[in-house]
């Protein structure tokens, strides 16, 4: 989600998906605020679909964590740390400094992925998307975002 969006929307769906769970719990203690029972089991599901789509909106943002963003962190990091220590094999040796790169993201945690289509438009070492977390939670929230991109 765009990050100037989710901290104006997260307070409000919280607020009014907390406010309507807590309205559709208090209907099963029977403790009516609604007109009808339906009303109210509209208002339970509305609620948890509200702070469904909150925890959702953190976990695709860039701000959220590691995820798609941390990795385009971890690769620039990684070709700076291999530029910075082979300043000299750019123009002597490329393939080196593009090897010492992915293995500075392989020991970080990722794999060499080309199934992307960016990557296969270009295949480089430095092209976040040619990779791919090997835990298999940020790998399916980092295809997810991929997917997008």
């Amino acid at each position: 989600m765009n990050e100037g969006i989710a901290p104006f929307l997260s307070p409000l769906t919280l607020i009014v998906g907390g406010g309507l769970l807590v309205i559709g719990v208090l209907s099963l203690f029977d403790l009516h605020y609604l007109k009808s029972k339906t009303q109210e089991k509209i208002a339970l599901i509305a609620g948890l679909a509200l702070i469904l789509a909150t925890e959702a909106m953190f976990v695709t943002s860039g701000a959220s964590g590691r995820y798609f963003e941390g990795q385009k962190i971890d690769v620039t990091d990684c070709e700076f740390q291999v530029e910075r220590d082979f300043p000299m094999e750019r123009k002597a040796n490329p393939r080196l400094i593009e090897q010492k790169i992915k293995s500075c993201m392989d020991n970080l945690g990722y794999d060499w992925s080309e199934g992307h289509e960016h990557c296969q438009e270009a295949r480089l070492s430095t092209n976040a998307f040619c990779y791919m977390p090997r835990a298999p939670m940020q790998r399916s929230i980092v295809a997810f975002q991929m997917h997008f991109e």
